[in-house]
């Protein structure tokens, strides 16, 4: 019983020890983030302690993260607050050197998720080529948006599931109208799936409300049409850049990452003399 005693004090202790001496690496004042007012006076102490250069490399980081956020508030109503409390609450006792480790692996992170996606995208849009659209007719009947499709399938799979995206275009003068996700359940539709090397015409109703926006001159329209999943059992893709594929918005969001961990750099402060870690308002590991 004093031997399980004992390894418990050694344990305590080890733990403590590992404590203090995580604290004392700290290079510097370190993040309050109780509030906004707490974080903006501990950033300032943060700042004070730091070259020039590490200031304004801090400032970027800060801004780099408020971007890094932006991606996952629901409401641009209170994305400013909510962004900034995500932020407080994600460097509380962090100092310069945290900051900057947190950032470039939260930076990394985000662009190899976005890399992924893009490759995956890319993969499934590649092998999806050999289910091909042999022709695309847009028109309206009874008051209903309607396409009729020739396809043709040149893959190796029994399809039962085809999903599309189509892309209303008017001819003259060429413009962009609308996008709209749609899908053709071959199974349930037509009692059987489409074999390899099987060719089909389906005509079926737009139901989707984005239709309601499209123009009635249709004989100015056309409607560009990719496949972007196919599945074989009912709900079970083969190949698929639909459910996950990466969008403009990710493309534009990448490309934006990656100028951003470009222009940060590097960012290795130099260590604070002992009086700048007593500034006003830094926070500190061992209050």
């Amino acid at each position: 019983m004093s031997d399980v005693r004992e390894n418990m004090i050694r344990l305590i202790l080890l733990i403590a020890s590992f404590v203090l001496v995580s604290t004392a690496c700290k290079t510097g004042p370190t993040v309050d983030g109780t509030d906004a007012e707490t974080f903006d006076a501990s950033i300032a102490a943060i700042k004070a302690a730091l070259s020039e250069e590490d200031q304004e490399n801090l400032d970027e980081v800060l801004k780099g993260f408020e971007y890094l956020y932006s991606d996952n508030v629901i409401s641009a109503l209170n994305a400013s607050d909510a962004i900034r409390d995500r932020i407080r609450s994600r460097l509380n006792g962090m100092d310069a050197s945290d900051i900057y480790a947190e950032w470039t692996g939260r930076v990394d992170k985000a662009i190899e998720i976005l890399e992924e996606k893009k490759e995956n995208t890319e993969t499934a849009m590649e092998n999806l080529k050999d289910v091909r659209v042999r022709g695309v007719e847009y028109y309206v009947q009874r008051g209903q948006n309607v396409v009729k499709l020739s396809i043709q399938n040149r893959t190796e799979h029994r399809i039962s599931k085809v999903y599309f995206r189509g892309s209303l275009m008017r001819r003259e003068p060429r413009k962009w109208i609308l996008d709209d996700d749609f899908n053709y359940n071959i199974r349930h539709t037509e009692g059987k799936d489409l074999g390899p090397d099987e060719r089909a015409v389906w005509n079926f109703a737009l139901l989707s409300p984005v239709w309601r926006n499209a123009p009635e001159d249709v004989d100015n329209l056309y409607l560009n049409v990719i496949v972007t999943r196919i599945d074989g059992a009912p709900e079970q893709p083969i190949y698929d850049a639909y459910t996950d594929r990466f969008t403009p918005k990710d493309s534009r969001r990448l490309r934006r990452l990656i100028s951003l961990k470009e222009s940060i750099g590097t960012f290795e402060p130099e260590p604070v003399p002992e009086e700048t870690s007593r500034l006003p308002g830094a926070a500190s590991h061992l209050n």
